[in-house]
């Protein structure tokens, strides 16, 4: 009995096999050659640098607080001396402070938008596929072998930069 129902199952598991569409995609290639996603990475270096231009300015004003400090402390006042002491202080933890939160917010930005661009590929992949008849289409890196006919990256580019 086990013998004629297994028999059955892998006859049935051929016949569903004939009837499936398989493609693969390379999701890396697709994301570094859709316009969006490199117009998006432009727009975030962008902020990135201007960011980076701002932190740079206020390690500036810490470094010519510092100088100031050791040209003039051989002539300051131990009040001066303390009240110079405690605005350098003041301005290492803010810049600290803003280095931290700059540096959280941009890499949460980056990944929101990374996510953005993935979950718009995965739908172009998914529209795709159900119009041309594609029952499976797996990301290439899962892919131990697949014939070259079954790669579906070019066109998933081309329907996205569309």
């Amino acid at each position: 009995m086990k013998k004629i129902l297994m028999f059955f199952l892998v006859i049935g598991l051929g016949l569903f096999a004939q009837n499936l569409k398989i493609g693969y995609v390379d999701i890396k290639k697709v994301f570094e050659n859709y316009e969006k996603a490199k117009k998006t990475e432009e727009g975030f270096k962008k902020e990135v640098m201007e960011e980076q231009k701002n932190m740079d300015k206020m390690q500036d004003e810490i470094k010519k607080m510092q100088e100031d400090y050791e040209k003039k402390k051989s002539i300051m006042k131990p009040e001066e001396l303390k009240k110079k002491e405690d605005e350098i202080k003041a301005k290492v933890q803010e810049f600290s402070k803003r280095w931290t939160e700059v540096s959280q917010r941009l890499d949460e930005k980056g990944k929101f938008l990374e996510s953005q661009i993935i979950d718009e590929i995965k739908k172009a992949i998914g529209d795709y596929a159900k119009k041309n008849g594609y029952s499976v289409v797996i990301d290439s890196r899962l892919l131990l072998y697949g014939d070259s006919s079954c790669d579906l990256t070019e066109e998933i580019i081309k329907v996205l930069n569309k």
